[in-house]
């Protein structure tokens, strides 16, 4: 009994050190390269804006639809889950949106469901879908 308590404990440190590792690794100021939203390029306009990670928390810095909010993740997952928690502006106002996304070096792909309704299965934003798919670049120094 004793060793299947220390197989759970050990497992929930790794899965959180896992997490605290994916979480330094998204860190960071990202900009725009492309956007799709239900099944349309909509790259044009967003040109220009800024997704700010720190900790669990964002910044979104994009003229009047500027937002901040929190966002959960679980890189344990294939694909790995972000649930976004957003703040009090924008035109998601109030909403937990679920995604997946992934981490491929400086490149940041967010696929999210726009009405907060139900998680994506795979980074597609088909039309009729309410899905958006973000493609991020780090900046380079």
């Amino acid at each position: 009994m004793r060793a299947l308590a220390f197989v759970i404990l050990a497992t929930g440190a790794t899965m959180a050190a896992d997490k605290q590792t994916e979480l330094k690794a998204l860190e960071g100021t990202w900009r725009l390269e492309a956007a799709t939203l239900d099944g349309r390029d909509h790259t044009e306009d967003f040109a220009g804006m800024t997704l700010i990670l720190q900790g669990e928390t964002y910044v979104i810095d994009f003229a009047e639809n500027s937002d901040k909010g929190t966002f959960t993740i679980n890189p344990a997952l294939s694909p790995k889950w972000i649930d976004i928690k957003t703040g009090e502006k924008g035109p998601f106002k109030g909403l937990t949106l679920p995604g997946i996304y992934k981490l491929e070096g400086n490149q940041l792909v967010l696929c999210l469901h726009a009405d907060g309704t139900k998680r994506p299965a795979e980074f597609d934003a088909r039309q009729k879908t309410r899905t958006m798919l973000l493609t991020y670049k780090r900046p380079k120094k």
